[in-house]
């Protein structure tokens, strides 16, 4: 088995061949490609195509893979591709409840799932919603304020005014459905 040196040596050789080759006549090209009188005993001891690119990059300090390895990492993006989740299976959303860091973010348990913050400065509540397929996070509802909730028997005439009045004055809003705070207000406070 030929040394390390040897092979470098010999492939340099080949090399400079290859250049003489590209700058001579056609007769002399014809010459180099006839068969070889080379003892197919000796061709057997010789590097194959593959391992002589295979030592030309280590030597030129490249990285290639073998045809196993080549072989392993398709193995291995075959198995990552059958563990994904399917798109299709998932509904029209990228995201699922369980996983979207927007629920996990806003500390609710799913979507449109409204949940009370005593501890926010100016917002009683907060939800996340879906918008075209996108998770939206609204805070709404004054904090501190006294809401009329739902209608009680034996209400006051004044919580049924106060509750008409924000429903009047916040119509446009409550109407745009499920991405404005102020329907969100109306469901949870009014």
């Amino acid at each position: 088995m030929k040394n390390f040196f040897e092979i470098r040596e010999n492939m340099a050789m080949k090399m400079k061949l290859i250049n003489k080759m590209k700058k001579a006549s056609p007769a002399a090209k014809k010459a180099l490609e006839a068969p070889s009188r080379v003892d197919p005993k000796k061709k057997q001891n010789e590097m194959s195509d593959m391992e002589k690119t295979r030592h030309m990059a280590a030597t030129a300090g490249l990285k290639t893979k073998s045809p196993e390895q080549k072989r392993k990492e398709r193995e291995q993006q075959a198995k990552n591709r059958m563990n994904r989740p399917n798109p299709e299976m998932l509904g029209n959303s990228t995201h699922t409840e369980e996983k979207d860091p927007a629920l996990k973010r806003a500390g609710v348990s799913g979507f449109n799932k409204p949940k009370r913050t005593p501890g926010h400065p100016s917002s009683s509540h907060i939800v996340v919603t879906k918008i075209n397929g996108k998770p939206k996070t609204i805070r709404f509802g004054q904090q501190g304020a006294s809401t009329a909730g739902e209608p009680k028997k034996g209400e006051s005439d004044k919580m049924k005014a106060k509750r008409k009045s924000f429903k009047a004055r916040h119509a446009k809003n409550i109407a745009k459905g499920k991405s404005s705070a102020a329907y969100w207000a109306d469901k949870e406070k009014w």
